[in-house]
C-alpha cells in the first residue's frame, strides 16, 4: 500500500477526532426529535448504537421521512465543546510541516455557528477552512474533503484525512486521500473502520505526528 510523503493538507473530523464525542447527548435528543414529530422509536440502546456507528439510516422508513427529521431537529442544549488534549499541539505540528490544515465535520450547524462553537477552544487560531453537513443533501464527506482539497488548491493524492468514522475512511479512500488514519477511540467498533481499509491505526489524534515522522523511512505504516 503505496502512502505520500509529499503532503500538503491535513483534513481532520471533528467529533471523536478533535473533540470529545457527546454520544449520550446525541442519543437523548434523537430519541426526544422522533417521540415529538410522532415517528417511531427504537429502544434507547438502539438507538446509541447507530449514533456510535454513525449510521442513522435504519431510523427512517423513506428519504422524505429523514428530510423531514432533520429539517425539524432540535439539538437542545449540548455540552460545550471540549477538545482532546493533544488536540492543539498536534494541529501546530502539521503547520510546522508546512501543511494547511481544514476541518470536515456532518455536523448540521451552519459554518458560522460552528466557529461560534468552536471560539473558545482555540482550533480558529490555526483552522481556516472548515465544511459541515448545513445547507446540504451530503450523506458522506467526499463533497467536504473536494472542497477542503480545491479551497487549499491541494491534489487529494497529497491530503491526509483522520478521522475516528467509517465514513471518514470511505470517503478518503473514494477521493484519493494520499494518507488515512484511523483514530480507534473505542466509541465505533474497529472492524467498521477497517472495512474501509485506512493506511494507519491509532488510538488519539496525538499519535498522528509520529505517524508523518515515520512516512519518509517506510512505504507502509500500521498502527493496529
Amino acid at each position: 500500500m503505496t502512502i505520500s510523503t509529499n503532503l500538503k493538507l491535513g483534513i481532520f473530523d471533528l467529533d471523536g477526532t478533535l473533540i470529545h464525542l457527546e454520544h449520550e447527548h446525541f442519543t437523548d435528543q434523537i430519541e426526544i426529535n422522533l417521540k415529538l414529530l410522532g415517528m417511531p422509536c427504537p429502544s434507547h440502546s438502539e438507538i446509541r448504537f447507530m449514533v456510535d456507528t454513525h449510521d442513522l439510516s435504519p431510523l427512517f422508513a423513506c428519504k422524505e421521512q429523514e428530510r423531514s427529521f432533520w429539517a425539524n431537529y432540535e439539538e437542545g442544549d449540548p455540552p460545550q465543546l471540549r477538545l482532546f488534549d493533544p488536540a492543539i499541539s498536534t494541529i501546530t505540528n502539521i503547520l510546522n510541516r508546512n501543511m494547511d490544515v481544514a476541518i470536515a465535520t456532518a455536523r448540521q450547524e451552519s459554518v458560522d455557528e460552528m466557529r461560534r462553537k468552536l471560539s473558545h477552544t482555540g482550533l480558529l487560531n490555526h483552522v481556516d477552512f472548515i465544511s459541515t453537513f448545513h445547507g446540504t443533501s451530503w450523506r458522506d464527506k467526499i463533497e467536504q474533503i473536494t472542497l477542503a482539497c480545491r479551497h487549499h488548491s491541494v491534489a487529494p493524492e497529497y491530503s491526509m484525512m483522520v478521522g475516528d468514522g467509517p465514513g471518514d475512511m470511505m470517503s478518503a479512500a473514494a477521493v484519493g486521500c494520499g494518507l488515512r488514519i484511523a483514530i480507534k477511540n473505542g466509541h465505533t467498533p474497529l472492524d467498521f473502520i477497517l472495512q474501509h481499509e485506512p493506511h494507519v491505526v491509532v488510538s488519539c489524534i496525538g499519535e498522528v505526528p509520529h505517524y508523518l515522522d515515520t512516512l519518509g523511512t517506510s512505504d507502509r505504516l500500521t498502527g493496529e
